[in-house]
């Protein structure tokens, strides 16, 4: 992944968890159709990869029905979701 991409992976992940708060979550294909509406199936593995950084960072926290898990988004098998984590800064 160029840096330029993961850049940008990583600005519109902190935009969405921004934009919904602690309380709500997100589907990191949310951030994949905006970013590249074309291939963004081809790009799940990059934005779990951002998130991992993300989520060592605290900010960002990982959850799977409705339950928060101590595990990075790429190493979660089937649909998981995300939320502002404590060290997300406005």
């Amino acid at each position: 992944m160029k840096a330029s991409e993961y850049k940008d992976i990583e600005e519109k992940h902190l935009e969405f968890a921004k934009a919904r708060g602690s309380e709500k979550t997100y589907c990191p294909s949310e951030v994949a159709r905006t970013l590249f509406p074309n291939n963004w199936r081809d790009k799940m593995d990059a934005l779990r990869l951002v998130a991992d950084d993300l989520f060592n960072e605290n900010k960002l926290i990982v959850s799977q029905y409705s339950k928060d898990l101590d595990t990075k988004p790429s190493k979660v098998k089937g649909h998981i979701r995300l939320r502002r984590g404590s060290n997300l800064e406005d």
